[in-house]
């Protein structure tokens, strides 16, 4: 199969909770340094979608690739290894430290020695400017900081993906800005992103293309300038005048 520097290869990916239909076969790639922003209304299927590429959530049916190789049950560790994930509610655990919210996975999976786990955990934390609360609970933290710890946790591996499920969409105006510019950050250092998101300005800024998501399926997708300029769709054009309110 053809790599061409894709980091995921989805293929005709369905999700079902009973009879009622999330995922209607979607494809998809995802290439080496592309900055992806997904939108859509509520309810489209956007946040399922990126949890059945890391296997939270657990397809119904189709195919997804990683760096060329299919993601089964044998080796599902490897996409969790190497795409990161973020989720809208931080999902810390509120009786560890952060500290030890940093380090449980890498060291628990045998990835990484608990010495280098916590020096690796520092130099993230000292980055953000979040050394002082290493030793601190979540239930401690803005959520701003919280946001910005699972940011970093998700670093902890050095992902080659992260995949961000409306990462500000629980925080205050000031906190959204911190969040953002983190993250931002991380696309001008090229990683490679996937970023569910209801802050419009920041998908034209951040994103090299905009896939719009609806009833489960892709409808339409292209570069920032052509989907907010020139849509295709009248679907995606009902959208932008409800969101940009045009």
């Amino acid at each position: 199969m053809e790599n061409n520097n894709t980091d995921l290869l989805i293929k005709n990916l369905h999700k079902s909770y009973g009879k009622n239909k999330v995922l209607n076969g979607i494809n998809f790639k995802l290439h080496e340094g592309e900055r992806v922003v997904v939108l859509g209304p509520s309810g489209s299927g956007k946040s399922t979608f990126l949890r059945c590429i890391n296997r939270i959530e657990e397809p119904t049916s189709g195919e997804i690739y990683f760096d060329g190789t299919l993601v089964t049950d044998k080796n599902v560790r490897k996409i969790r290894r190497n795409v990161g994930m973020v989720f809208q509610h931080f999902n810390l655990i509120n009786n560890l430290t952060v500290m030890e919210n940093m380090t449980l996975a890498p060291v628990k999976l045998k990835l990484m020695k608990r010495d280098a786990a916590e020096k690796r955990a520092k130099e993230l934390l000292r980055h953000i400017g979040l050394l002082n609360k290493a030793s601190a609970y979540p239930s401690s933290l803005s959520g701003g900081q919280k946001q910005r710890v699972a940011i970093v946790r998700a670093m902890m591996l050095s992902p080659e993906v992260l995949l961000f499920d409306e990462p500000t969409s629980a925080l205050d105006p000031e906190s959204i800005g911190d969040v953002l510019s983190l993250i931002r950050e991380l696309a001008e250092r090229g990683m490679t992103i996937m970023i569910v998101t209801h802050e419009m300005s920041f998908a034209k800024e951040i994103a090299t293309r905009i896939v719009f998501v609806d009833k489960g399926k892709i409808i339409e997708e292209g570069t920032p300038e052509d989907f907010f300029e020139r849509p295709k769709t009248e679907r995606v054009k009902e959208f932008l005048a409800s969101v940009l309110l045009v």
